[in-house]
């Protein structure tokens, strides 16, 4: 079925039927004989701007049908000449693609019939005299159905135009959409997972330790869990949040000693040095996404390795090198875990890069290189 008319267009079909209405009125007036026939092109003059949103093919044939049987009065008035010329816009604008096209050879071709030899009028003059007359009527219809052909396309395009707007839209927000969940995906893997290792480890050497080992054992568990609260809190925030939120890392500093004191309290024995001076400023992103890798590196060193690990982080001219080393004792699996993904996904969004896997016989190295303009260098003095 066809569209109806939007709300914005119903105003200006109004005006465009007072106007047709106007100019056909004049053929009433001008008419000397019987005017029913007249009147009826008055009539579809006025109710065609409505109906031809919902019933174009209709309004089109009752048009060609009034045309018809005004073709046998020996009187042509400006309301034939009215509706004729709207009636090939309609063709145009508002029919379906065959129908326009067999509609608009319809009513070419019965102009051209009527005026050669149906009108009483034109058929008695000669022929050279009903040329003009001829020609004049025909460039006035195809005239008319260029200009509906205009407006139907300048429409289409529009509404093509904001299809692709609106497609691009959906495609940013679904994007955007995902990167949130991405994050927040991370966020979370990397809260929990860190967290409940050295939990977990420490809960296990409680349950045969001393009871002094057990008392730290209890403070290490309480100590770690709060602050996996507090992080959780964060993160728990962003998902309830009414407004759209960029994505952003929460404030973080490059804290790396917090780092290898929680896993040394995890049962994780780590060799922690610095090499060379960080610059004045490092973006926030860099920080926190250094921090995260570090700290799914360390996790998974004590979860899989022998305890013991190392951590050398070295500050270049130009970039930032951590890495971490561990032995392991078992084969490590080939299936790559949500872990080793967000280590490489939050390089890869400040530049870096993760290189993570087995470096010699049982020893598995991960490293990050995360490079940045070498004026940024400057030293804290």
């Amino acid at each position: 079925m066809p569209k109806s008319p939007p709300p914005s267009l119903r105003a200006r079909d109004f005006f465009l039927a007072g106007v047709l209405a106007a100019c056909a009125l004049l053929g009433v007036v001008s008419a000397s004989g019987p005017v029913w026939t007249i009147a009826a092109g008055v009539v579809w003059l006025i109710v065609a701007p409505f109906t031809r949103w919902r019933w174009p093919l209709a309004t089109v044939v009752a048009a060609v049908a009034l045309l018809a049987v005004r073709a046998m009065s020996p009187l042509l008035t400006v309301t034939d000449i009215v509706v004729a010329t709207f009636a090939a816009y309609l063709v145009r604008r508002n029919l379906r693609p065959v129908l326009r096209d067999v509609m608009a050879a319809v009513l070419v071709l019965g102009d051209i019939l009527a005026i050669s030899l149906v009108s009483p009028v034109l058929r008695s003059m000669p022929y050279d005299e009903r040329l003009p007359y001829l020609a004049w009527s025909v460039t006035l219809l195809v005239a008319a159905g260029l200009f509906g052909e205009l407006r139907r396309r300048t429409e289409e395009a529009a509404a093509r135009e904001l299809e692709q707007a609106l497609q691009q839209q959906r495609v940013e927000l679904e994007h955007a959409m995902s990167e949130q969940r991405t994050f927040l995906a991370r966020e979370i893997h990397d809260v929990v997972t860190h967290s409940l290792t050295v939990m977990v480890a420490q809960a296990d050497g409680g349950r045969y330790g001393a009871p002094d080992d057990k008392d730290a054992a209890l403070r290490t568990i309480g100590e770690v869990g709060r602050e996996s609260l507090t992080q959780m809190r964060e993160v728990v925030a962003l998902l309830r949040a009414p407004e759209s939120r960029p994505v952003a890392p929460s404030p973080a500093s490059l804290d790396f000693d917090e780092l290898v004191r929680s896993s040394r309290l995890g049962g994780l024995d780590v060799e922690y040095t610095v090499t060379g001076a960080a610059p004045a400023q490092l973006p926030l992103a860099t920080s926190l996404a250094a921090r995260r890798v570090v700290q799914e590196a360390l996790t998974n060193a004590l979860r899989h390795g022998d305890g013991t690990a190392t951590l050398e982080v070295v500050w270049r001219s130009d970039a930032l090198v951590i890495t971490v080393t561990n032995p392991f004792t078992n084969t490590p699996t080939h299936q790559q875990g949500h872990g080793l993904q967000g280590m490489r996904e939050r390089a890869t969004l400040i530049g870096g890069s993760v290189d993570a896997g087995p470096s010699a016989p049982q020893r598995w190295t991960a490293t990050l290189r995360v490079p940045y303009p070498a004026h940024d260098t400057r030293s804290q003095e």
